[in-house]
């Protein structure tokens, strides 16, 4: 009686740890496929500006966007976008160079220099929940007009 009631304490306590492995591992694989999306969201919406700056860079101007694909052809709406758990958006701000230089093109600067007519600092932003709380992904590239 009491190898019975050993082995069924032992078996519980065995399937109880593995029914708790299982929810943590089902839990982890969710909690990487919303990663995984919010990567790829990222990484496609600074493809489409990409794909915008070569069609028309001057078309594009400070503000907050999402990318649009219509017929193939991607463009920029204002706003965010929601796409399922995720929010995307795509921060173009205006980008300052140092007055004086030795060089053709001078450095990026944060105050006190001239507006670059031919450059946007560019910031895919992806925002989701997890657990409960707030998560960020980010690209950041330096998006320039050149033939």
């Amino acid at each position: 009686m009491v190898e019975v009631l050993v082995s069924v304490s032992l078996l519980t306590i065995i399937m109880v740890g593995g029914f708790s492995a299982n929810n943590l591992a089902a839990n982890t694989v969710g909690i990487n496929k919303l990663r995984d999306q919010a990567n790829l969201l990222a990484r496609e919406g600074m493809e489409a500006l990409q794909s915008v700056r070569a069609a028309n860079f001057p078309a594009l101007s400070a503000g907050t966007f999402h990318p649009v694909n219509v017929a193939g052809v991607w463009s920029l709406s204002p706003d965010e976008e929601t796409l399922g758990r995720h929010k995307r958006k795509i921060v173009l701000t205006s980008v300052m160079r140092n007055i004086v230089c030795g060089s053709p093109i001078c450095d990026i600067t944060s105050a006190g220099g001239v507006i670059d007519q031919q450059a946007y600092k560019a910031t895919v932003i992806v925002t989701w929940k997890e657990n409960d709380s707030d998560k960020t992904y980010e690209i950041n590239s330096l998006v320039t007009y050149w033939r």
